[in-house]
């Protein structure tokens, strides 16, 4: 691998704190040098960013795909689009294609690693949909990111605590659905006056608070990690304030939808967003943003569902729930950050340093010996998403959004997997 020069860009290392003008050096697949400049040396490729930030790229803990599938779908396609947002390593969710839940699931997924242009790491189906515990151990020695529920808010505390003590016994994280099985089963919307004149059925936001305590409860009857997957509502983020406080090992994710829309943009039936978790109130959103900000969300996922055309073309509680959002995910964190809610720092944090330390990643930070994965863009560029090059053409919520940042390099281990043209 040849070495490239990167002379003035705005570096911003999330987990050093660090956002300043300097030059970064790459060699060999890894971060050679980082300072405030630096000197071209002989036979190395010399790119002057005039200004535009260059950061770790992006860590997303939570990608649907189905890895039978050649379409939109698909591993592949999904990988070109990760490249195109500025994501160097994807994690595929446990319940990716029929559920990942053996070995020989994830031998077919490093397979796939091979030839793909991003790093891909799996997570694995804790219990199935037979509602009957995988191979837990098994797939944690294939490489396993963590275990998880697969999505599934599960009603049997009794399973959901014998998974929690196997996979403690390997220092494992094991994520688990933040909702009250009972309370959201049949649903499309959360509970709220538009939910009601819309006719739609509808959980409440307490079924979120209720999931979480009841985590927090079996975090500290097994000493299990748990990640709670998807948090979405205000009352679910006093929960995990309060878990937090009794020093139990949990973290959460937040969905990069849920910080962007609130429950008026499914007011048009349009089944774009029809999610799961369903869209909350305004409060909701900003009260996740403020969460962000204040560092209490472990990470941020694209929570990336590829649905054909077909598959929305229903009414909104019949239509599959899921958005293509990989190549928002970036534009997403920009726009709230032009926005005044959080410093670009702090939202590039959970999509980098974030899930490295919640996984042990060497990736999803700028210091010398690192993995050179990194993105450049321009926070500022303007951009109405799904106009001009998007990879996936997917459905997607984020459709004619009027939105800032454009990626403008993506480089896992040195090798630029993407750049547009012009």
């Amino acid at each position: 691998m040849s070495a490239i020069l990167f002379r003035n860009a705005r570096v911003i290392d999330p987990a050093a704190r660090h956002d300043a003008p300097g030059d970064v050096r790459i060699r060999g697949g890894v971060i050679a040098e980082i300072a405030p400049s630096l000197t071209p040396e002989s036979g190395e490729r010399v790119m002057d960013l005039d200004g535009a930030v260059l950061a770790p790229a992006l860590i997303d803990a939570r990608c649907w795909v189905n890895p039978a599938s050649t379409g939109q779908s698909g591993i592949d396609a999904a990988a070109r689009a990760a490249a195109a947002g500025g994501i160097g390593t994807l994690v595929l969710a446990p319940d990716s294609g029929t559920g990942l839940s053996r070995p020989e699931h994830f031998a077919a997924i490093e397979a796939a690693s091979l030839t793909s242009p991003v790093r891909l790491i799996a997570s694995g189906l804790a219990i199935d949909h037979t509602g009957e515990m995988g191979e837990i151990g098994l797939m944690l020695r294939a490489g396993a990111a963590y275990v998880g529920d697969g999505g599934r808010a599960e009603p049997d505390t009794r399973l959901v605590r014998r998974a929690l003590a196997y996979t403690g016994g390997f220092d494992a994280w094991t994520a688990l659905t933040c909702e009250d099985a009972n309370l959201s089963r049949g649903t499309c919307a959360t509970e709220s006056d538009l939910s009601m004149r819309m006719g739609l059925p509808a959980r409440p936001a307490a079924g979120e608070r209720l999931a979480i305590e009841r985590a927090a409860l079996l975090a500290e009857l097994t000493g299990a990690r748990i990640l709670l997957d998807r948090v979405t509502t205000a009352g679910a983020l006093k929960a995990l304030e309060a878990a937090l406080a009794r020093e139990l090992d949990i973290a959460a994710t937040v969905p990069v939808t849920h910080l962007v829309f609130n429950e008026m943009d499914a007011g048009g039936f349009d089944a774009r967003f029809r999610l799961e978790p369903p869209l909350r109130s305004e409060s909701d959103r900003l009260a996740l943003i403020e969460a962000l900000a204040g560092g209490a969300i472990a990470a941020l996922v694209s929570d990336h569902r590829a649905c054909t055309g077909e598959a929305k073309a229903h009414p909104f509680p019949e239509a599959a729930p899921g958005s293509a959002n990989l190549e928002a995910l970036l534009p997403a964190l920009c726009t709230i950050a032009a926005e005044g809610r959080l410093s670009l720092l702090d939202a590039l944090w959970p999509v980098t340093a974030g899930p490295a330390e919640l996984f042990g990643l060497e990736q999803g930070r700028l210091a010398p010996g690192a993995p050179a994965d990194l993105v450049i863009f321009d926070p500022d560029a303007p951009v109405i998403y799904g106009r001009g090059e998007r990879v996936c053409t997917a459905p997607s919520a984020f459709e004619n959004r009027r939105m800032a940042g454009k990626v403008l390099i993506t480089l896992v281990e040195g090798a630029i997997i993407h750049q547009p043209e012009g």
